[in-house]
């Protein structure tokens, strides 16, 4: 039986949530870009929550679209090490995480960002761009596995199948929701304000409560032990 207080690090993630989001309050006045990175980085760790509870809820993290997005906007490098960075972050408040799988997922986040700007020159569409960044990071990470745990291949392999129509409903929900938000945010310069912050808080508790959920379902249906976790 899974106790939710027993995988996630609640009273650390909240200490450095608001932290986190202070930091942001204090950069409005100096740099209204670095304010709005930091908050999307608050929006990643929140939305890793549920990841690193449930099964059920292991596709739910937004790190890719941020990624995509910043990719596309800012730079692949950028991008690339914003991913890789968030991705090994917010692992701290979920300790009992597969450590090779946030390793192999971080590096192939990393490189999938560095080829964003390709994808999006290929395609011309973020969502197109998002659908071949998320296949290469799967290739990436069953490449790493093969290397890094052989015998675990197999069983990623029916992950990675089965997580793909899962993947492929979220991500095209996120991207057609919110690509045009940000992408106003970063052709109109980005101009800090509380409609932003509102929408930070929003997606923390709609975070907060899918993680609440995958807590139950993971009561109703536990899962067995195995030593990873599939994006």
């Amino acid at each position: 039986m899974i106790d939710i207080n027993e995988i996630i690090l609640w009273k650390p993630l909240k200490v450095v949530s608001v932290i986190i989001f202070l930091v942001a309050l204090l950069l409005i006045p100096m740099s209204s870009f670095w304010a709005m990175i930091t908050l999307f980085v608050l929006i990643c760790l929140w939305s890793r929550v549920p990841c690193l509870i449930s099964m059920f809820t292991k596709d739910l993290d937004v790190i890719d679209f941020f990624v995509v997005m910043l990719g596309i906007h800012v730079g692949g490098i950028f991008g690339g090490l914003f991913g890789g960075i968030v991705m090994m972050f917010t692992r701290i408040f979920g300790p009992n995480e597969w450590f090779l799988y946030t390793i192999k997922d971080s590096i192939s986040l990393v490189i999938c960002g560095f080829l964003t700007p390709l994808f999006y020159s290929m395609f011309g569409s973020a969502l197109y761009t998002l659908y071949a960044f998320t296949a290469l990071r799967w290739v990436i990470y069953l490449i790493l596995t093969a290397i890094l745990e052989p015998e675990y291949m197999g069983l990623e392999l029916m992950l990675c199948t089965i997580g793909g129509f899962k993947s492929y409903l979220y991500n095209t929900f996120v991207m057609n929701t919110f690509e045009g938000h940000l992408t106003n945010l970063f052709i109109g310069g980005v101009k800090f304000n509380m409609g932003l912050l509102l929408f930070t808080g929003s997606i923390i508790g709609v975070f907060f409560l899918i993680a609440r959920m995958g807590n139950y379902l993971e009561k109703v249906m536990p899962q067995k032990e195995v030593p990873l976790f599939v994006k």
